[in-house]
């Protein structure tokens, strides 16, 4: 499937995220009253997470909580969470295209390079969660689950694996009867999640970054869908030059 398209309907995007994880130069506890110091006007809305009900030895020891999250900031369409070694922005409710999101992207990593936090960007990656609702998405995409010649489709299904590709990992999942809330409304359905990270050395700008791993991620979405799949969805291409 070379040419991608830009857009199918209805949108099946339900959440976006970028993140970045870093090491920084400055203590923990000085690290979100420093990143936020850039975002008050924008994000009035400040929610400490649960993580900081424990103490802060187990927080620095635990490897699964070293990249938690400790503060959320949210605004009407974007949330902000910020820990001391991680940053994430994420698009929710209607996704706004990755043009804008991307600006969006840059301008605030902008910010956070402002406040010299971050002594070394160790991760960035971008998450896209997808819900295909009253579709199983076992019958429908290239993806397929048997055991000998029994085909999975009607199972209950939750896959995950590990994708490489040159300069990309991604987690891909695939969950074929799902329900998430949208809206205040309950939707059942099919779930695709990747995401897909990238190691910043490996590129000479921050935004070639971010671009690489989009591609990467929108390329192997629409290999899960398979070309039959994707013409049911109403796609939408670029237009040629």
């Amino acid at each position: 499937m070379n040419n991608l398209p830009k857009k199918i309907s209805p949108c099946p995007i339900i959440e976006a995220i970028f993140e970045m994880r870093f090491d920084s130069n400055l203590p923990d506890d000085a690290i979100f009253g420093v990143i936020y110091s850039k975002f008050r006007d924008e994000y009035s809305k400040v929610e400490q997470l649960p993580i900081l009900q424990l103490p802060q030895v187990v927080r620095v020891q635990d490897p699964n909580l070293v990249y938690a999250p400790h503060y959320r900031l949210r605004n009407e369409k974007t949330v902000i969470q910020i820990g001391p070694k991680i940053f994430s922005l994420a698009n929710i409710g209607e996704y706004i295209g990755w043009e804008s999101f991307s600006k969006l992207i840059l301008n605030t990593y902008k910010k956070v390079e402002e406040t010299g936090v971050v002594s070394d960007l160790n991760r960035v990656a971008l998450r896209y969660v997808n819900i295909f609702e009253g579709i199983n998405i076992l019958d429908d995409s290239s993806f397929k689950a048997s055991i000998g010649e029994h085909a999975l489709s009607s199972e209950r299904i939750n896959f995950s694996a590990e994708i490489p590709s040159e300069k990309a990992v991604s987690q891909l999942k695939i969950i074929n009867s799902a329900e998430a809330v949208i809206s205040g409304k309950n939707v059942n359905g099919s779930i695709i999640d990747i995401d897909s990270a990238v190691d910043i050395q490996d590129f000479d700008t921050f935004t070639s970054a971010i671009e690489y791993s989009h591609n990467e991620e929108k390329k192997l979405f629409y290999k899960v869908l398979g070309e039959d799949f994707t013409k049911t969805l109403n796609p939408e291409y670029w237009e040629s030059i």
